[in-house]
């Protein structure tokens, strides 16, 4: 916000000070903007061309007035003129409310007459500050004893109890942030901003994941030794300065599962796992990038969250929040600044509801040297896989894939949701859907000489990620600790210790093995699944969640020691290790009868969309045209993707 508003010059700072307006809480904000010398009321309105006498402002009053801006350089000023703004104003901002009416300053550069109508409306003004610029429409606060004017951010609630340490500022002299302590989150008004081609992204509010470096601020990484060990960071992530620069509006930082690895709900152990605003609130919203997802999928006044994804930190818990989420481009995000778990895996992610918000940012998060792959849409071909189930019934796990078209048996209201989204689908992309059994794929074509079976591939995420983790970054940190502690440990939540043990244990001979194997399954999957005609565009669809409860306190069973980890085939791998995107992209939502609530409740269903290396803007450009067309809709936050369709009890 401070992008759009400047500081008044030679104006001391104030002390941190919070009030009610309108029911509402506000930040005002330390540093003023501008500095009124005096303010007519509209009943001194110009009369055959001559000003009134200046009123100069109540030095003996203290206390901030709420106060709206509006800029005016019109003649005439009406009451249709008046309230045509006033709704304007309620529509598009959620910070200003009528309590701001306690004044309206006219900001005008042209001789004004206000209509007899709003004569009696004293609380129309117009004023002579320093310095004398205009400021952005929208809410403010003026003290009377000083005549300056401050812009506001409200405070916002954080139910779902997804950011960490709470409101942050940003010190623009200093261009870094500052916490408030609040357990609030706050936004400024978003009347301050407007898009431009330098700035596509003003007044889009978003929040990043607390593993991302932002300046002035911790990195705790879900630790909270970590987060006490290290001192405030003097830089903030190329990447979120991007999204900074391109006027996106940080407002704060969010849970991590511990050092970004995956984790249940009752195995954090530091921080509360933050909560799933689907269905009845209590089922588990993945990991790692936890309250990201939990936070675009709860509030209307977040726009989009930035979170990683290794093995499907961004993409699993998109799909159970039922919002977009992304894994771009392996290499076309930078990662500097940023909690590396493994530099052969990781990615920057992007969550959000709408595929338009989606977009913007994710063009301004890609780094400038690397080139998106674009054709014209009008040479477009399209080759649409969809991954099915084997055609018999004996599929060990069904929930992976789509329907086979030979079978008839249905896994729920999910599988009909699902044939009919991949029906519009080809239908949107004018082409004919080619159902692939990714087994058989294998069986035919697989290098199966080098990797035996499509399960050979489970361990090597485990081999790659946690001895690199372990030596990289967990055993310097205990290092660090124990020098700054007297020699004591630190905390390291049970399955992550459990993890990063076994991650010791592996040999150097072991993980160079498996990343030459990655290497194998990459190019089987570049070159065989995502295999197209001359011209055409490989898409690859399958289910990512189907909507089946999973509740917050239910244990994860694979906590033994022999069991710690998912070692068969996952289909998060087919990006992973290939380096291609892959993007979750919420469809629909179905009934369930929840344990919590006794009641019908809804939960989101998803699809995995893939494409080669290179093919995020096709991607990109697909899922905001398929929303406009009716084919996608953006999800609504809260409890209900779709609050408009009824519940059956209903």
């Amino acid at each position: 916000m401070d992008s759009a508003v400047g500081a008044a010059s030679e104006v001391a700072w104030i002390p941190k000070t919070f009030m009610t307006i309108g029911g509402a809480q506000y930040y005002i904000h330390p540093s003023p903007v501008k500095r009124y010398t005096w303010l007519w009321l509209n009943s001194w309105r110009e009369v055959q061309g001559k000003e009134p006498s200046n009123i100069p402002l109540n030095k003996s009053i203290t206390a901030f007035v709420p106060v709206t801006l509006l800029n005016w350089n019109k003649v005439h000023f009406t009451k249709d003129n008046f309230e045509a703004n006033v709704a304007e104003f309620a529509s598009k901002d959620d910070v200003w409310n009528r309590s701001f009416l306690t004044a309206l300053v006219l900001q005008r550069s042209k001789p004004l007459r206000i209509s007899d109508e709003l004569l009696n409306a004293e609380f129309i003004h117009t004023g002579c500050a320093e310095p004398d610029t205009d400021l952005p429409n929208g809410p403010y606060v003026i003290q009377p004893s000083t005549g300056n004017c401050f812009a506001v951010s409200r405070l916002f609630d954080d139910p779902v109890q997804a950011f960490i340490g709470g409101g942050i500022h940003l010190q623009s002299s200093l261009n870094s942030f500052e916490w408030l302590h609040t357990t609030h989150t706050v936004a400024p008004s978003r009347l301050y901003y407007e898009r431009t081609a330098l700035q596509p992204l003003a007044g889009l509010r978003f929040a990043v994941k607390d593993i991302f470096d932002v300046a002035g601020l911790e990195t705790g990484c879900g630790n909270k030794g970590y987060r006490e060990l290290y001192p405030k960071k003097s830089f903030t992530a190329p990447c979120v300065q991007r999204l900074i620069d391109a006027g996106a509006v940080l407002v704060g930082k969010t849970k991590s599962s511990q050092f970004a690895d995956g984790e249940d709900p009752v195995e954090w152990f530091d921080y509360l796992a933050p909560f799933n605003p689907r269905g009845d609130a209590y089922q588990k919203p993945s990991s790692s990038s936890t309250g990201s997802a939990a936070a675009t999928a709860a509030y209307p006044w977040l726009d989009f969250a930035l979170g990683t994804d290794t093995g499907g930190s961004t993409r699993h818990p998109a799909g159970v929040c039922g919002i977009y989420g992304t894994r771009p481009s392996f290499m076309t995000v930078s990662g500097e600044g940023v909690f590396s778990v493994t530099p052969l895996l990781d990615t920057i992610g992007l969550f959000a509801r709408s595929s338009s918000v989606l977009k913007a940012a994710s063009q301004v998060i890609t780094d400038p040297s690397y080139q998106f792959l674009f054709r014209p849409k009008q040479q477009m071909k399209y080759k649409l896989i969809c991954l099915t189930r084997a055609a018999g019934t004996g599929s060990e796990n069904p929930y992976k894939w789509f329907r086979h078209p030979s079978n008839s048996s249905v896994l729920g209201p999910a599988d009909d949701q699902f044939k009919s989204f991949v029906k519009r689908f080809e239908n949107y992309l004018k082409c004919d859907r080619v159902p692939v059994t990714l087994e058989d794929l294998w069986n035919e074509t697989g290098p199966k000489r080098q990797i035996k079976t499509l399960d050979a591939t489970g361990n090597l995420y485990n081999i790659i990620v946690y001895s690199t983790v372990a030596k990289n970054r967990i055993d310097p940190f205990i290092a660090d600790y124990r020098v700054e502690n007297n020699g004591r440990m630190p905390f390291i939540d049970p399955v992550v210790k459990k993890r990063t043990d076994y991650g010791r244990t592996i040999k150097p001979s072991q993980y160079t093995e498996a990343v030459e194997t990655a290497k194998v399954f990459s190019k089987w999957v570049t070159n065989t699944l995502l295999a197209t005609s001359e011209g055409e565009i490989p898409i690859v669809i399958f289910p990512q969640s189907w909507g089946l409860p999973s509740y917050r306190d239910e244990p994860n069973p694979k906590v033994s020691d022999s069991s710690l980890f998912w070692t068969k085939f996952s289909t998060y791998s087919l990006s992973y290790l290939s380096g291609c995107p892959d993007y979750t992209v919420p469809i629909g939502e179905v009934p369930y009868t929840s344990k919590i609530s006794g009641c019908e409740e809804r939960l989101p269903i998803s699809i995995s969309m893939l494409s080669k290396p290179g093919m995020d803007a096709v991607l990109l450009d697909l899922l905001e045209e398929m929303e406009h067309s009716g084919v996608l809709r953006a999800p609504a936050p809260g409890s209900r993707m779709y609050p408009d369709s009824p519940l059956m009890s209903e």
